[in-house]
């Protein structure tokens, strides 16, 4: 029997079955699957099954949903595919329905043999990227003239120490 298997946070190994027919699922009451979490939309989204598949359905929900991290609107669904509404993960458990979709050791894989380099365009993992090469001139003047007057600073600081003294 197909079912939904919670894998994170207060819903983690809770288990829901997924029946013939329509299957909704959000934080109101009249939900056939109700999440209390402030993540979760009133009306989340719904689940579709039809004999041997099975679609989810996103209701325009606020923090959207995603079928193996990625966001959709509808979305058939295969077992062993990870959903997450909000910020809650469930496990999408159908053996029944394996056979029927591709599966994710049928995918053909190249296994690289060589030396692995970044690509050409690649300059920088800072999400705010690689400052440009006509500001860099700048950083280095200023990094200068903050070194400058710190070593100033501790000089006149350990000149006063020795008047003192």
């Amino acid at each position: 029997m197909a079912k939904l298997s919670g894998m994170s946070g207060d819903f983690k190994g809770r288990e829901y079955p997924i029946e013939q027919g329509e299957i909704t699922i959000g934080r109101k009451a009249d939900n056939m699957i109700l999440l209390d979490h402030p993540t979760i939309s009133s009306h989340h989204c719904r689940i579709l099954r039809s004999g041997d598949s099975c679609v989810l359905q996103d209701l325009e929900s606020t923090n959207g949903t995603r079928v193996n991290s990625r966001d959709v609107k509808e979305s058939a669904l295969h077992h062993k595919d990870l959903i997450q509404m909000g910020s809650i993960e469930f496990l999408f458990d159908a053996p029944e329905l394996a056979s029927s979709g591709a599966r994710y050791t049928d995918a053909n894989a190249e296994v690289a043999t060589g030396a692995m380099s970044a690509p050409q365009d690649f300059a920088s993992i800072s999400p705010f990227g690689a400052p440009p090469k006509e500001r860099r001139g700048i950083w280095y003047f200023a990094l200068i003239v903050i070194g400058a007057v710190a070593l100033l600073a501790l000089v006149f600081y350990f000149l006063m120490l020795a008047k003192a003294a």
